[in-house]
This record gives C-alpha cells, sequence and structure tokens, in this order.
C-alpha cells in the first residue's frame, strides 16, 4: 500500500488531527473539505479549534509539505488511501441520517480506481458499511476484495487529546474480507503503538456506538441518582465520594448539567433505531437533556432572581466545541422566563467578559473550565452576597459537600467549612 493518503473531512475535530498525525509518519496528505476557510487557516499555520500538541504537528507538517488542505475531491483519485470522517448527524426526529456517506461516495466514485483502500471511520448505523460497499461496488464495478478494498475502522480518541491517542488507542477494523484487513491493519501499524483486532463490519459499527452509550448511559445514572438525593435533601457528592472510597465496585461518574457532545447527544438513536426495547437509552437521554430545565425550576423558585449567569458555553471543560452543548439550551429556557442573562465562556469570542458577572442574581456553572475554578475570585466579581451559585459538578471544592446539592448562596460560601470527615 502506498504513502499518499486524502482525509475527507480534513478539517473537523476528528479529520485533522488524523491529518497532522499522517503527515508526521511520512504519509503525503490530502485534507479534503468543503470548509474553504479552515482550510486557508491551516494551510497558514493556525488552527481552527484547540487540540492539544497539534500545533506542533502541524508546523512539522507545513514544513515537511507533508499536508495539503484543499476542496478538490479529484485528489482522491492520486490516492492510495481515502480515509472519510464526514459528519453523520441525526434528524429533527432524532432518526440518523445516512445520506452524508452515501452522497459521499455517489459524488466522488469517478475519482475511485483499483487497488485503493477505502477507510469509514465516522459513527454509522449498523449495516452503513454493508450499504457503501454496495454503491461502490454498484457505482464502480469494482469488486470490494478483488479490486478494491473497504475497512470499517472507528477512530475512538477524545477530543482534544486526539493527537496523543490516535497513536496509542487499539484499533477496531471491520471488513468483509481477508484482503481488506490486511491491507488496513498495515496501514494503521505504521503510526499505532498498540494492536488491531478483526472484526465483522456490524461488530465494530455497534462497538462504537456501545462505548459511547455506556459513558452516556452511566452519566444518566449519575444524573438520576442526583435527582433522586435532592428529594430526599441528601448530598450526592458525598454519597458518592464516601461509597466509592476504597470501594472498587462503583464506577460512577460525577452528576452534570451539560452532558452533551457531537457524539453522545446522538449515538444511541444509531443504536435504537430499528429495535422496539429502547426504554433505557431514551430515558437516559431524557434525563441528560432534561437537567437544564430542573435547574430553571429551582432558580423559579426565587423570585428575587433576575440576572442570571451562564458559566461555560463549550459542551465539555477545555474545548472551544459548542455542539450540542446544553447550555445553549438553557439560555433558550432561561430567556422565555424574560430573565436578563449574561453568557461567559474564556473559549469563545464574544463570551470572554467576566467583568459582565458583576451584580448577578444568579451564576449557572455549566461547563467547568479550569479558568472558573476560584470561587472567591468569581464571588468578588458578582459582589452579592444573595446571588444563588448552581454547581451540579461538585467542582468548587469547598461547596461540593456544604450546599443543597449544589446550590448555595454566595454569603454561605463565606463560611468556613472543614469538608467531609
Amino acid at each position: 500500500m502506498g504513502r499518499v493518503v486524502s482525509v475527507l473531512g480534513g478539517a473537523g475535530h476528528v479529520g485533522l488531527p488524523f491529518c497532522l498525525v499522517l503527515a508526521n509518519h511520512d504519509y503525503q496528505v490530502y485534507g479534503i473539505d468543503i470548509n474553504e476557510s479552515a482550510n486557508k487557516l491551516i494551510m497558514q499555520g493556525t488552527l481552527p479549534f484547540i487540540e492539544e500538541g497539534a500545533g506542533e504537528y502541524l508546523e512539522n507538517a507545513l514544513k515537511r509539505r507533508r499536508l495539503m488542505m484543499t476542496s478538490d475531491a479529484s485528489k482522491i483519485r492520486e490516492s492510495d488511501i481515502v480515509i472519510v470522517v464526514l459528519g453523520t448527524p441525526v434528524d429533527e426526529n432524532l432518526n440518523p441520517r445516512i445520506s452524508t456517506l452515501t452522497q459521499m461516495v455517489n459524488d466522488n466514485s469517478q475519482f475511485f480506481r483499483k487497488g485503493q483502500l477505502i477507510i469509514l471511520r465516522s459513527t454509522v448505523s449498523p449495516g452503513a458499511t454493508g450499504l457503501v460497499k454496495q454503491l461502490i461496488e454498484k457505482n464502480t464495478g469494482y469488486i470490494i476484495g478483488e479490486d478494491i478494498f473497504l475497512a470499517y475502522a472507528p477512530e475512538r480518541v477524545l477530543q482534544g487529546k486526539a493527537i496523543s491517542e490516535l497513536r496509542i488507542l487499539p484499533q477496531p477494523i471491520g471488513v468483509l474480507d481477508d484482503k481488506s484487513y490486511k491491507f488496513a491493519e498495515e496501514f494503521f501499524l505504521t503510526f499505532l503503538r498498540d494492536k488491531c483486532f478483526k472484526m465483522t463490519p456490524v461488530e465494530a459499527e455497534l462497538g462504537k456506538l456501545i462505548a459511547n452509550m455506556t459513558r452516556y448511559v452511566n452519566f444518566a445514572l449519575a444524573n438520576e441518582f442526583y435527582l433522586i438525593a435532592e428529594f430526599f435533601g441528601a448530598n450526592i457528592h458525598k454519597i458518592i465520594d464516601v461509597y466509592k472510597y476504597n470501594y472498587p465496585r462503583l464506577n460512577l461518574p460525577v452528576p452534570g448539567s451539560n452532558v452533551g457532545g457531537p457524539c453522545l447527544y446522538k449515538d444511541g438513536w444509531f443504536l435504537v433505531e430499528r429495535i422496539p426495547f429502547n426504554e433505557l437509552i431514551s430515558s437516559a437521554f431524557k434525563i441528560n437533556e432534561g437537567m437544564t430545565m430542573h435547574i430553571v425550576s429551582k432558580l423559579e423558585q426565587y423570585p428575587q432572581i433576575k440576572k442570571v449567569t451562564i458559566l461555560g458555553m463549550t459542551f465539555k471543560p477545555g474545548s472551544d466545541d459548542t455542539r450540542n452543548s446544553l447550555s445553549f439550551k438553557l439560555n433558550k429556557q432561561l430567556a422565555r422566563n424574560a430573565y436578563d442573562i449574561v453568557l461567559v465562556d474564556p473559549f469563545l469570542e464574544g463570551y470572554r467578559d467576566m467583568e459582565r458577572v458583576r451584580g448577578s442574581d444568579a451564576i449557572v456553572l455549566m461547563t467547568p473550565h479550569k479558568e472558573f475554578s476560584d470561587l472567591q475570585a468569581i464571588m468578588n466579581l458578582v459582589a452579592n452576597d444573595e446571588c444563588l451559585y448552581v454547581d451540579i459538578w461538585g467542582f468548587w471544592e469547598k461547596m461540593k459537600y456544604n450546599s443543597r446539592n449544589g446550590y448555595f448562596f454566595g454569603k454561605e460560601a463565606k463560611v468556613e467549612y472543614s469538608g467531609m470527615r
């Protein structure tokens, strides 16, 4: 297999780190993306989003002329390996859309050639790889496994740490024939320090979805426990921390008000689209998505609250990615109640002015960026002892065990506490 690679979706959060890792492992890489402004930024040496370690990788790739960002899909014809990392969203009814992949095949079949290896890395519905196989064979006349090769090898990285994780995480490879696996494994082992696993495409597709939804359902479980503890007037963070202490069998995340993002929000619907027993995943969705309305209902109990500040607009800490962040859902729900709303996030243009929190009647921590870790500094800016603070994450350590499940007033935070005994 040759050393020229095209990455479709090469300017995205998944595609660009992959481009950079490959370019730094002696591949000639075409990052193909319709986002011309992002392509231009990258070729100028500027990252379009935050990605740990990517700056050095980009500088080296450009210096060695190993990376070209372009919207020209005909570069596929020059490539030995074609990697597809296009987004696969759900529609307004939460039904998975496969049109992104099918359109990719239909639009680009003219550029496929004999001997190429095509690798799908997007999150897809079970059975999607088989459909892509049928379309390629129909459109080109090539036979998968003989003339051209196809594998489903899902990305598994944590956004923001993709550069490091791409090289260390084991790689499942779903294939329909032995030659496709052989070529895909050879490719991944040129930069991967761990091993590959041969699977059927459906097994690999399901595995990707199951891994993501395990996290999402566990978050929902933690959030449901939060709601139960609140009903009984108990502190969920104390309960979890005490019962996890030196006990190996309680693997529970902390509850959180902003559980979402571009993957966890939607991936469950790919799993349950065609099966009747979807109660657990659909319930997890309702619980996690319902945390913002829970916050609004609590704020409504205090008629003195007029100005509400949301801290954190991205879907997770340390990121500038706002996709499917529940902060925007909370903003809309607050707006319906005619609150004066302030939005603050250190990673987003137009949201960085912390001075705007002054005089807030309520502060809601949605995304626990480390830049928000100094509670006292925030309280000093707010300058209102009657301000209600909301921290479902248990991020502000001082009030983690000394609040009403994450709700406390500024004057309460001024009291000295000894923490959990």
